[in-house]
């Protein structure tokens, strides 16, 4: 793997998860003085220890350390890109993070013209310059701009092929948008795919609290060819907690072509 610790779950988030643990557990006991039943702020403060420990366990997985489930997973997104080494193709990645997956890509086609965006949020611990410093030392050559995915600054048709691991769920749709945000981050994955073009997309999209009914992504599929819809957790034999339902359960690899005009 590319680094030590996964890009995937922010350190920061789990730093709050204990420290919100650590300050509910100090109130009940301070108030337990007062009141025996103020222990039972103990209850709400084991939880949240127990989702930091989940949240450490599969970052944990996720690095190189305990498994490189984060890799892995790129992994299986070029092997079903299929990029030939001498491929010349403009690639993009929605949701770039630390640039993990284009250097995968990359090492498998030096010769591609590769383009990462990312909204680069202050939660994540990442960022564009980090990216670029990354990816010069390592000799390769890449090209990262800041960008929404749910409106993306490229004209239709732009790549020939589009990918994105675990971004889509995060999209916010702008105010008075019709569809939902990880739904315009497909639509618009789909609209700068060239005809003919490959795309392998990774995201929650068995969840319907961020995806809605099942046939409002098939409508936006409707005008691909080649669909293979995969369950990652069953493809990859992905292991607990990695696996739950909070983390990689809903995940499916959406592969295919866009058709032809």
């Amino acid at each position: 793997m590319s680094g030590e610790t996964s890009n995937w779950v922010p350190s920061r988030r789990i730093r709050f998860t204990i420290g919100l643990a650590l300050f509910i557990a100090l109130i009940g006991i301070a108030a337990s003085v007062w009141s025996p039943f103020a222990l039972l702020l103990l209850l709400p403060a084991l939880g949240a220890l127990w989702a930091a420990f989940i949240m450490l366990q599969i970052r944990r997985q996720l690095s190189s350390r305990g498994g490189s489930w984060e890799h892995r997973i790129h992994e299986l997104v070029a092997t079903r890109l299929a990029l030939p080494s001498n491929a010349d193709s403009a690639v993009l990645d929605i949701g770039c993070g630390d640039a993990s997956l284009l250097i995968t890509l990359l090492r498998q086609a030096p010769a591609i013209r590769a383009t990462g965006i990312d909204y680069w949020g202050d939660n994540w611990d990442y960022a564009q310059a980090a990216c670029e410093t990354r990816l010069t030392r390592l000799g390769l050559n890449a090209t990262f701009r800041r960008m929404d995915a749910a409106k993306l600054d490229f004209p239709d048709a732009s790549f020939d092929a589009v990918v994105s691991v675990m971004c889509f769920h995060e999209v916010r749709a702008p105010r008075g948008a019709k569809l939902r945000g990880p739904l315009l981050a497909v639509s618009e994955a789909l609209r700068v795919l060239k005809p003919g073009g490959t795309f392998v997309l990774i995201d929650r999209f068995a969840d319907k609290k961020d995806y809605g009914a099942p046939s409002d992504l098939a409508a936006l599929l409707c005008h691909t060819e080649n669909l293979h819809e995969d369950s990652l957790v069953r493809t990859m034999r992905v292991p607990w907690p990695l696996s739950t339902k909070r983390a990689l359960g809903p995940v499916t690899v959406l592969s295919g072509q866009k058709q032809l005009m």
